[in-house]
């Protein structure tokens, strides 16, 4: 048994002393410094983050289709979500971000604030997988919902990002502003506004989500919003239209964005204003200093592993050929001094 061991200790001598001397030692160290990349290792360092809450309109405004990103004719919804994905993809890594969906005077957060870049494909496909199948109710009241989300972006840290048309219902142009100012300066945020100039015919879909046409003015009254002409539309027979006149200043059933609403309720709460074409224009009024801040945020720490790594096989490199000039120099002076 000693003599075993003896003899595998002198082996392992041997293959110890070349792999030393040729400068392997440092590859298999190199080896052994990546293994913890495999894990993908995290550690906090102090950086600039933008963390933001995302929130998107998903009232039934939102399916006119009257931009022109990504194609022409793209509803905004559609246009919405990709801003959503585009200034996701443009924050600094550490930052923490949430995404949200609000109708009427409702809103949800989808998840709590995570890491963007570690965990951006997983966001990105939650994103692009909306639909307008999730809506619970097809109005809005956008002056409500910003006071809801104001206190869930403070209460988690974050900045906020609504993405809308503005357009209310029932529509009014000057919207009750007084909890905005009273939550002025609280948090910053952004107003990204999607939709055409033009007033265009709400879509209705069925249960199936096909379209199946458009909604009408009778049918806006019936929401209870003109109870004036109430009893008058109930008295029309299935599919019978109002006298010509009647329903003039009806304009539920039509939508644009809505400009005057998104400048009162930006100007109340202090929150930048932007109108949205592309997310491209998403993007530049998010790449505002004031909208980021240094903190203490998790950050990717594989590159310190593969950085220490690498200068592990430069120096086992350096080693070969150091060693070997030495060799050289030192047969070449013995050959001469036999000679």
């Amino acid at each position: 048994m000693h003599h075993n061991f003896k003899h595998w200790w002198g082996h392992f001598r041997v293959h110890l002393r070349h792999i030393i001397q040729n400068g392997a030692l440092f590859y298999l160290f190199a080896a052994v410094v990546l293994l913890p990349v495999w894990f993908t290792p995290e550690m906090k360092l102090n950086s600039l983050v933008q963390d933001t809450l995302f929130l998107i309109d998903i009232s039934e405004s939102m399916n006119v289709p009257d931009v022109d990103y990504p194609e022409p004719h793209s509803d905004r919804l559609t246009l919405a979500k990709h801003v959503v994905r585009d200034s996701m993809a443009s924050l600094p890594c550490g930052s923490r971000v949430a995404v949200g969906l609000f109708a009427a005077d409702e809103a949800v957060l989808l998840f709590e604030p995570i890491e963007v870049c570690r965990h951006y494909p997983a966001i990105e496909h939650m994103v692009m997988g909306l639909d307008r199948k999730m809506r619970w109710i097809g109005d809005s009241l956008i002056t409500e919902t910003v006071v809801f989300a104001t206190h869930e972006a403070k209460d988690r840290g974050l900045n906020l990002v609504i993405i809308t048309d503005g357009d209310e219902m029932p529509r009014k142009d000057i919207p009750y502003i007084n909890n905005l100012i009273k939550l002025r300066g609280q948090i910053k945020g952004i107003l990204l506004g999607v939709g055409g100039d033009s007033l265009q015919p709400i879509p209705r879909f069925n249960e199936q989500d096909k379209m199946i046409g458009y909604w009408t003015k009778e049918e806006a009254v019936l929401q209870g919003n003109y109870p004036e002409l109430l009893a008058y539309i109930r008295n029309l027979s299935p599919g019978e239209q109002a006298l010509e006149g009647m329903l003039d200043k009806v304009t539920e059933s039509t939508s644009s964005y809505n400009p005057k609403v998104m400048r009162r309720i930006s100007a109340a709460i202090g929150f930048d204003l932007a109108r949205v074409h592309t997310p491209a224009d998403a993007v530049a009024a998010l790449n505002k200093t004031e909208f980021k801040k240094y903190a203490m945020a998790e950050r990717d720490a594989r590159w310190i592993y593969g950085l220490i790594a690498a200068a592990l096989v430069l120096i086992g490199w350096f080693w070969q050929v150091v060693r070997s000039s030495f060799i050289t120099r030192w047969m070449l002076r013995f050959i001469k001094n036999k000679s």
